[in-house]
């Protein structure tokens, strides 16, 4: 009875030993995935923005996956027609582009007109965002 007492308290104490390591081990796998998750999300893009009237571009910080039109938004007050990818810039800080004159706000990445809406152009680190009013 005795040696059957004893081997339960042993095999009951590495039961917990095992829980233990167990608990310690998931517990510091959560913490640094949350760690990982913190350091990623403090990573802001680094890109530069200008609007036509402004003699030079200004250097913004912006979080990762937002696209022009985020960071257009963020920076002044624009109008659009539609929402998201395709939103049509009319608008920005009250200065109209209008159509009766032939006018439209050219958005530019890196000196070039872009090809897809600012809505859908994904910011990369060290992108030149430009807005125009051009004729067409």
């Amino acid at each position: 009875m005795e040696k059957t007492k004893k081997s339960f308290y042993k095999i009951f104490i590495l039961v917990l030993v095992i829980l233990a390591i167990f608990a310690g081990y998931f517990f510091y796998q959560n913490k640094l995935s949350s760690t990982k998750k913190t350091v990623i999300q403090q990573q802001n893009l680094t890109v530069y923005f200008k609007f036509t009237d402004q003699k030079d571009f200004t250097k913004q910080e912006i979080a990762p996956g937002k696209n022009a039109l985020d960071l257009t938004k963020k920076l002044a007050v624009v109008v659009t027609n539609g929402e998201g990818v395709n939103a049509y810039v009319t608008t920005i800080n009250g200065k109209e582009a209008k159509s009766a004159n032939k006018e439209f706000w050219a958005f530019y990445v890196n000196g070039k007109q872009s090809m897809v809406g600012a809505g859908s152009y994904q910011l990369k680190s060290g992108d030149k965002i430009e807005w125009k009013i051009e004729k067409y």
